[in-house]
Order: C-alpha cells, then sequence, then structure tokens
C-alpha cells in the first residue's frame, strides 16, 4: 500500500510549488528534502519575472512575495532591458527577491495546505513496479507512492537512478558569485553595477550601503570543479578590476557555469522530472535558473 499518492522529491521552489498545486487539485502529496530546515547557503535565485507574480497571484498568494519584495523593471534579452511597464498584466515588473525568501513563503503556504514535508530525508535509491515508486532513504527507512517526482536539481538522484540520460553542452565559461565584506579605508571606490568587457560580464552591488557586497565577476580560464576559495575570488577580481577592493571575509562563495543541458525525457514509467532536474541552463549574465516558478533571476 502507498504511503502518499504523489512524493516531491526536494523541497525548493519547484518542488513546492508543485506540491501546493497537487494538494489544491485534492491529491494526496507529500514532499522529501534532504535538508533538515528551508535555510539555504550561498546564491541562488534572485526575484521573481512578471510572469511567475501572475501565476503567483492566481493562487492568492502574490502579495505574500510583493509585501518582502522590491519591484524592478529589470526585464531583458541578450543583455538588452526592455521596459515592460506598459504591458497588459496586473503586475508589470518584476521582483527583487532572493531564493531564500521564496521558499520560506512557499513553505508556509504549502503548510497550510497540509502538505507533509519529510526533513532529512536524502534519497538513496528508487524502484517502481507496476503499482507504484519504492524510495530509499539514507537512514534506511523507504517510502511508497503511485508516483515520484523529481525536483531535486541538477545533480538529481532521481533522474540519475530512473536511468534518464542528460544530454547538452559542457561548459566553455565559470563564474563566481559571493557575499564579501571589504575593508573599510582601502582607497579604491568600487566600480558599482554591471560590467562588460572581453573576458564577459561582472558585477559589484551593495544594496545596504555600508553592509555586505555581492559579487559576480566571470573567471579567466574554466574551472568545473572544487569549491571556490577567497583566494580564487581575489585573483578573479584583480583579473577584471585591477584590484581585489580589499575583500577580507566571505559569507559564501559559490561557483557557476554556462554548463546546458535537458533530460532526455520528462517520464519513465511512475517516475517524473521538474525544474533543474530536467533541464539546465545558465545564461551569461547573472545565475538564472529554472525554478518552476515561470523562471528567476539574480538582481544586481
Amino acid at each position: 500500500m502507498a504511503d502518499h499518492a504523489v512524493l516531491v522529491a526536494g523541497a525548493g521552489p519547484t518542488g513546492l510549488m508543485l506540491a501546493g498545486e497537487l494538494a489544491l487539485a485534492g491529491a494526496d502529496v507529500a514532499v522529501i528534502e534532504r535538508r533538515a530546515d528551508q535555510r539555504l547557503i550561498g546564491a541562488r535565485a534572485g526575484g521573481l519575472h512578471s510572469r511567475t507574480i501572475e501565476v503567483l497571484d492566481q493562487r492568492g498568494i502574490a502579495d505574500r512575495f510583493l509585501a518582502h519584495g522590491q519591484l524592478a523593471q529589470v526585464t531583458g534579452f541578450s543583455q538588452i532591458h526592455l521596459d515592460i511597464s506598459d504591458f497588459p498584466t496586473r503586475h508589470p515588473y518584476g521582483l527583487a527577491l532572493w531564493q531564500n525568501h521564496i521558499e520560506h513563503i512557499l513553505a508556509g503556504w504549502v503548510g497550510e495546505l497540509r502538505v507533509p514535508i519529510y526533513r532529512g530525508c536524502e534519497v538513496t535509491g528508487v524502484a517502481q513496479d507496476r503499482t507504484g515508486v519504492d524510495v530509499r532513504l539514507a537512514d534506511g527507512r523507504s517510502l511508497r507512492a503511485q508516483y515520484l517526482v523529481g525536483c531535486d536539481g541538477g545533480h538529481s538522484v532521481i533522474r540519475k537512478t530512473a536511468g534518464i540520460d542528460f544530454p547538452g553542452w559542457d561548459p566553455t565559461t565559470s563564474y563566481l558569485i559571493a557575499e564579501v565584506e571589504m575593508a573599510s579605508g582601502k582607497g579604491e571606490k568600487p566600480e558599482w553595477g554591471i560590467r562588460h568587457d572581453a573576458l564577459g560580464v561582472h558585477a559589484l552591488s551593495n544594496s545596504d550601503g555600508g553592509g555586505p557586497v555581492r559579487v559576480m565577476v566571470t573567471e579567466q580560464h574554466l574551472q568545473r570543479t572544487g569549491e571556490p576559495t577567497l583566494r580564487d575570488l581575489r585573483e578573479a577580481l584583480v583579473a577584471v578590476y585591477r584590484t581585489d577592493y580589499g575583500i577580507r571575509r566571505a559569507a559564501w562563495i559559490s561557483r557557476f557555469t554556462d554548463m546546458a543541458r535537458q533530460a532526455a525525457a520528462y517520464r519513465s514509467g511512475r517516475v517524473l522530472l521538474a525544474g533543474d532536474a530536467a533541464h539546465v541552463h545558465h545564461p551569461v549574465g547573472g545565475q538564472g535558473l529554472n525554478t518552476g516558478v515561470q523562471g528567476s533571476w539574480v538582481m544586481w
């Protein structure tokens, strides 16, 4: 007998939104998440597009996001900014809001819909038969559902165990993104905003006027593996700005690339894929993640 009709693997924006939609449709759905809570370490998406806000508005929860974000006209194509203020929509704007806030709001909504979230549950294996799917967890337990949806990101365990290929293009460029402290009195005035040059796209942002600085910088040479360090970030900044601006501490540093991949199929029997588990594309100029909530972006 199945524990649930549908298990959603991953409590990111895609998984939470899907769980909410299924709950509204009357399905017995639950979410399994390897994190112990909803906290995020490092950068993720930084906002919502107009169409996303429209979808959230259809569910009666757009105001929850609007109350915590900042309206912004940042829609663009190929680094060209586009004005959508006259578009025929109730929301002709984007919303600057970091993913940790987006996830907390969605998790609160899903909680109101009484969708259980099994936290601290890392999936280690999947086996399906004609009537359902068994999901093995790292602590030795297992859950059974009629269907399983993998919303567990670009390195999806669900996709891999389902045997779904993930063809695409290998990365050609890598970027560092970080939140850092800069030494006061260093002498160099930071070049705030977005910068384009022969190497790529870079950005420095300090919205608080004195707090942590957010940095995005294109690396001179492609780096595929390894955890980025403060030294890596300093070297990348010097290569672009000819100074590291005296950065002395990083709250977090992460690396992403322009890799693009697409799942060969979105379904294998009773196992389905959504979000980054199905397709990954990090466009140049920002860490754009397909969240399943109709798109997101990092705003500088």
